[in-house]
């Protein structure tokens, strides 16, 4: 099925009668690549639309302004939707939905479109789904939290969370009302006063992990609530560490004249602002033709996917405790990584290496890189896409497939910030 958009010769005169409102027949002609004679024509019944003003109609005129003037009661009635006593054809409704999504290219527009256009009467929907369980501070949750959890917490942040918790979570029940309250800056708590919710979509975020490794909560439930649900932003933590922008070329110098592998590295995490740990594992495990199924983007990918000046090899790693997404570099890094990746020696050698060469360490350029991409392309949550901080995204604001093909759009802009700011350091041969 290609993809193209061509309006019914009643859809068009439609259109067109309502163009003409507003636009002189010169300008429609124009912009409809016809004849003006032929604009009078159609207008007043005595041609047919021809197949060429159709299709220039989609193409020139905003989907929002034909959706304004499309729809409505007339347009089911037209296709038998709906009968004159106003009820709908059920099976012919249905029907045609299942044919649309039966159809790959036809899927993805039907459901781009309800995302668009609909995501809040969805996301109600689907919150329908999520299990009744009301929020009860209990003695294995606290046992989870400060034991069993991968990184246990202190014994002041238990009672901050028992707090926060007792105050504005106990009791609630796990639905579309408390998401929404949580997806808020403040939530109305207890003491009938407003408090922010970073703490509190914190703890929360602990309890759906807890749900789920006791077995209570699914596992389509609780990814879902975490990519709903953004944890606290720590954006103020990058400013503590000043990093010269000298000491980064110098350590960039270094390594490219004596140590080609680990170059190959760091400029993958400067590119990226990725995790040592996770930049290294992903060239150590390279498999760039394996396919994976990704549920946010509802689609199969493959781990590297390249476009015309970047790549992007897909980690799957969104609901970790570090979480992991994609790693964005330039496609001209592509060959170093190729002939480097399994060359490299490990973590603790990696170090010592560069310590020896008096640089810095990898986790100093991954600090220096997030700073650099956050002056380079704004604290936005495309930004945080790009940097995995799947957590702090507002993902009410839009899909996540918007957001990979915005950062598809903007990382260029990082590439070519970083080749102004480093030159030279950044070519892949000494």
């Amino acid at each position: 099925m290609a993809g193209i958009c061509i309006l019914e010769e009643w859809q068009a005169r439609e259109v067109l009668a309502k163009l003409k409102e507003k636009y002189s027949v010169r300008k429609l002609a124009e912009l409809l690549g016809v004849g003006k004679s032929t604009v009078h024509r159609v207008i007043r019944g005595e041609q047919k639309p021809p197949a060429i003003m159709r299709i220039r109609l989609c193409e020139v005129i905003p989907e929002e302004e034909l959706l304004q003037i499309l729809k409505g009661p007339q347009l089911l009635r037209q296709y038998g939707l709906v009968d004159a006593e106003g009820r709908i054809n059920k099976v012919l409704a249905f029907a045609l939905i299942d044919a649309l999504m039966q159809d790959s290219v036809a899927r993805e527009e039907l459901l781009s479109y309800l995302l668009k256009y609909y995501k809040q009467e969805l996301t109600e929907r689907l919150a329908e789904t999520l299990p009744k369980i009301t929020l009860k501070w209990s003695e294995d949750f606290e046992k989870w939290l400060t034991e069993k959890k991968s990184k246990p917490i202190s014994t002041r942040t238990l009672r901050d969370y028992k707090n926060i918790w007792s105050l504005c979570l106990e009791g609630k029940v796990l639905g579309w009302h408390l998401i929404k309250q949580l997806e808020a800056k403040k939530i109305m708590c207890r003491d009938n006063q407003y408090h922010p919710t970073s703490w509190a979509r914190q703890v929360f975020r602990h309890y759906i992990r807890y749900l789920y490794a006791a077995g209570k909560l699914d596992w389509d439930s609780y990814s879902r609530l975490l990519l709903i649900v953004p944890g606290r932003r720590y954006g103020r933590r990058l400013a503590q560490k000043p990093i010269n922008k000298e000491d980064v070329v110098k350590t960039l110098a270094a390594l490219r004249g004596k140590r080609q592998d680990i170059y190959a590295l760091y400029l993958l995490i400067l590119y990226s602002a990725v995790r040592f740990e996770h930049a290294l594992n992903a060239l150590k495990s390279w498999n760039p033709n394996e396919t994976l199924y990704v549920p946010y983007l509802a689609r199969n990918v493959r781990r590297l996917e390249c476009l015309e000046t970047h790549c992007r090899y897909y980690l799957g790693g969104e609901l970790d405790r570090k979480p992991k997404g994609f790693i964005f570099f330039p496609k001209t890094l592509l060959p170093m990584i190729e002939k480097y990746r399994d060359k490299l020696p490990n973590k603790r050698r990696i170090e010592k290496v560069v310590a020896k060469l008096g640089g810095l360490m990898p986790k100093y350029i991954r600090t220096y890189a997030l700073r650099q991409m956050l002056n380079a392309l704004g604290d936005n949550d495309v930004t945080r896409f790009i940097l995995s901080k799947f957590g702090e995204l507002s993902v009410s604001a839009r899909h996540y497939r918007d957001l990979l093909e915005e950062a598809d759009k903007v990382y260029p802009k990082y590439i070519q910030y970083l080749e102004n700011e480093f030159g030279n350091y950044l070519m892949s041969s000494p």
